[in-house]
């Protein structure tokens, strides 16, 4: 019976607690079952936990289903856990100075812009989340203006810029939409966006995502709605709060928010956007976890 402590952090987020305990793995059943001992506190630094582990080999299979069935226990038992055990492939060792003391993998957005233009507001959003340090996550800017407008039915095959855009997005695990309320509605670059990701099922389907949106009035909230009602088809999961609506109007109650260039200037709207991206950083992860259990159900006893 060997011992074996592994902590996970960066990627994976935070916890508040976790159980700790032994775990039983039968060689025939390939089930696990786990007795509850105590609740143990957990710092936000990461996710610790402690296994026993019967058998004569210690593969990594059995490390990812250890790990796996610990995680599963602590939720189900009420524990608020925000964690992902994505790089779950090295095995559990007979000491705990072997393993990595923290995961590097961040969670990365694909920021995708409303309008092509450099000096437009929402690609200077775009801009302004780039340069945000968020534990955690990274935002790439997405280059849109090299899509051309949709015409699948004259021409079914996909242009490699097109391709190129594809296979950027599904690299990414979550979308930070950035755009200006047109007639009520998203802008057709917007649109154009969405509907050729939408030929690679895999390029949206399950992602997490937000918005943050411009306009004269409303702030864009409108627009929001509807790339809402667009996404379902999707299959985008957009976090709920907060909503971030950027009035654009400039008068004396309401200065500037953009600099001539597009670059954001106001430390208000800068605060909401980081507490949009941290919104959408903590849901990403629970997100991957409910997945991460769901699949690996059929192991946990």
């Amino acid at each position: 019976m060997a011992l074996a402590m592994a902590t996970t952090a960066g990627f994976c987020g935070s916890c508040h607690a976790v159980l700790e305990g032994s775990l039983q793995l039968s060689g025939s059943s390939s089930r696990l079952s786990m007795a509850k001992i105590n609740r143990i506190a957990i710092a936000k630094s990461g996710l610790r936990v402690r296994a026993q582990q019967q058998g004569s080999a210690e593969t990594g299979e059995t490390s990812r289903r250890a790990m796996l069935g610990l995680l599963a226990a602590g939720m189900a038992s009420g524990s608020f856990v925000q964690t992902v055990l994505a790089e779950s492939n090295s095995t559990l060792l007979a000491t705990p100075t072997t393993l990595p003391a923290k995961m590097t993998k961040k969670i990365r957005v694909a920021g995708i812009p409303g309008l092509l233009s450099a000096k437009s507001d929402s690609q200077g959003l775009i801009r302004a989340a780039v340069k945000l340090n968020i534990d955690g996550l990274v935002v790439d800017p997405i280059d849109i203006t090299k899509l051309p407008l949709i015409n699948v039915e004259d021409n079914p095959d996909i242009p490699p810029e097109v391709e190129d855009f594809i296979n950027h997005v599904r690299r990414a695990d979550a979308i930070l939409f950035s755009a200006p309320e047109y007639n009520y509605s998203v802008t057709p670059i917007t649109k154009n966006a969405i509907d050729w990701l939408s030929l690679r099922s895999d390029s949206l389907a399950g992602k997490t995502a937000a918005i943050i949106s411009t306009g004269w009035d409303f702030g864009g909230g409108r627009m929001q709605y509807h790339l809402r009602q667009i996404g379902v088809r999707t299959n985008l999961h957009f976090i709920n709060a907060p909503e971030v609506f950027v009035r654009t109007t400039v008068d004396e109650q309401n200065p500037p928010k953009f600099d001539a260039n597009g670059d954001l200037i106001d430390d208000n709207v800068r605060a909401q956007l980081q507490q949009l991206l941290i919104s959408l950083r903590d849901f990403t992860l629970q997100l991957h976890c409910h997945n991460l259990i769901g699949q690996n159900k059929t192991l946990i006893s």
